[in-house]
């Protein structure tokens, strides 16, 4: 998965080249670090790549002691800036570097480490793609075709490969393992790795992790037994949902062959992933899943959200999706809704259409309904490119939520929220300022009629823009009876209404409902 240190040299913009270490330069680089400490190695892990310009004096026997804690943590190799300090790189870094096996690569000073980090990080976002096109392919393989067991178990190894680990899973012959992609396993993991496997299967859970001496361990569920995939280094979130993934259509339990249609569709479930965040999404990984579509819209359905609880509708995706495939099926080419179900409703992705025919098509469906679902809401976002299909989700729920100030509508777009809707949603997202749970504890503290009065002087006097005279006039009271209960209402809450924003909180407060609005008594 990582770049290599000869991809690094390799590279003309970054211009590097190698003082020492050339028969190393197969290493591989999994992150970069910068520092100018005495020693740096506390806070390094395998594979580093070390930057640093040389900046503290070593002597020989320090430069030693510096590069066997290096060598000891099991970074990758150490750059060395030269042209800030030293125009070469020191001989005696040289020699400390080839004494314990450290390759030490020179940095020119037109080269900012940054350059160096941003490589590193692109290549390995580059191969995390290569690696999702290339096991999207097995996975679609295995959904779309009656897989027999033989098709199931050069997955696997193919997932091994992908990941440099060992697959363990429980056939009738007992505990199985791939032959390729993990290095040599002792008998001791052996064993263990075979009790956290019955573990998992007795427990019924979805997934698992499990850490067994310096192997991590991913497990995931299957049809059949559950899978244990095995290395010796962690799992990034990416890698754990294509294990999540591929164990979904895994059932070597029986002949599969007889079980047409096991699978579901290996786009929605990606999609799934990603959108609840158990998956990382990257971008990319949604225009992998939309090759040759250059835009589509994201639907939100649930639940009216000011009809408060509403029983779930476990069919109510498929029943939308269903309708928007039938009706929409005449565009060119024909758009194939992709359907994601989460905790409070239903997200569709509609490749290629955009968000007026699919808000209409919408709107016909859930006027159609005459039982519970025809209560249901949608949100449809505003056109985008696939790589924005997480933005555009969000743009969806929040035309969905929107609906709570417009029980009229079905149907909201995104294009049709008001600045209000925005800032609504935006005030919900927020959070409560802890000083509003302060002002209502003091206003408890009074009694409710002063209580009363004293919140409606002060909104009305927001309300008028602080002008006096339009606020009593508002309130019916003399200006100077409006003047001394504002001042009580300074006193009482702790705040000053001539500090813009002690009246911005307080304007909020009324906004949100944290503070009632109040009639004059």
């Amino acid at each position: 998965m990582a770049p290599t240190l000869a991809d690094l040299l390799a590279d003309p913009a970054l211009d590097l080249s190698c003082a020492t270490g050339h028969a190393l330069l197969h290493r591989r680089v999994a992150h970069v670090h910068v520092a100018e400490v005495s020693d740096p190695s506390p806070w390094l892990a395998k594979d580093v790549l070390l930057l640093t310009t040389g900046l503290i004096d070593r002597s020989p026997a320090e430069l030693d002691a510096f590069f066997a804690a290096l060598a000891a943590r099991g970074i990758a190799a150490v750059g060395f800036g030269v042209g800030l300090f030293v125009e070469d790189v020191p001989p005696a870094w040289i020699r400390a570097a080839d004494a314990h096996e450290i390759p030490l690569l020179s940095i020119p000073l037109a080269t900012p480490y940054i350059a160096v980090s941003e490589f590193v990080s692109q290549r390995l976002a580059d191969r995390q793609l290569d690696q999702v096109r290339r096991m999207l392919d097995v996975q679609q393989r295995l959904a779309y075709s009656n897989a027999t067991p033989d098709q199931q178990l050069r997955a696997l190894e193919q997932l091994a490969e992908q990941l440099e680990a060992t697959v363990f899973w429980i056939a009738a012959e007992g505990i199985r393992y791939t032959e390729h992609g993990g290095g040599e396993l002792s008998q001791a993991e052996l064993r263990a790795l075979t009790d956290e496997l019955s573990r998992h299967m007795a427990s019924g859970r979805a997934s698992g992790a499990a850490a067994i001496g310096g192997l991590f361990v991913h497990l995931a569920s299957t049809a059949g037994s559950p899978l244990a995939v095995a290395r010796r280094r962690r799992y990034t979130p990416l890698e754990q949902g294509l294990i999540g993934s591929l164990a979904t259509f895994i059932d070597l339990s029986r002949d599969t062959a007889a079980l047409p249609g096991l699978a579901a569709s290996l786009r929605e479930q990606l999609i799934t992933e990603a959108i609840t965040g158990r998956m990382s999404a990257d971008p990319r990984l949604f225009e992998t899943l939309f090759p040759g579509t250059a835009l589509c819209t994201v639907a939100f359905l649930g639940p009216a959200p000011h009809a408060g609880a509403a029983r779930r509708e476990p069919a109510a995706g498929l029943l939308l999706k269903s309708f928007l495939a039938a009706e929409l099926a005449a565009g060119a080419p024909a758009a194939t809704p992709l359907l994601s179900t989460v905790d409070d409703g239903f997200v569709l992705v509609l490749p290629a259409l955009r968000d007026v025919p699919t808000a209409e098509a919408i709107e016909r469906f859930l006027r159609a309904e005459t039982g519970a679902l025809g209560a249901w809401r949608a949100g449809v976002s505003s056109t985008g490119t696939p790589g924005g299909v997480l933005a555009l989700s969000a743009e969806a729920r929040r035309a969905q939520q929107a609906t709570a100030g417009r029980p009229e509508l079905r149907v909201l777009r995104a294009a049709e929220l008001e600045r209000a809707d925005l800032l609504t949603a935006w005030l919900a997202d927020s959070g409560e300022a802890p000083v509003f749970e302060v002002w209502r504890a003091r206003l408890a503290e009074l009694d409710p009629a002063t209580g009363s009065r004293l919140l409606a002087a002060v909104h009305a006097f927001l309300l008028a823009n602080g002008g006096l005279e339009r606020a009593s006039e508002a309130l019916g009271v003399h200006r100077q009876t409006l003047n001394t209960r504002l001042r009580d209402a300074e006193r009482e809450l702790g705040v000053s209404l001539t500090d813009p924003t002690e009246r911005a909180l307080l304007w909020l407060a009324f906004e949100t409902g944290a503070l009632p609005t109040q009639p004059a008594a």
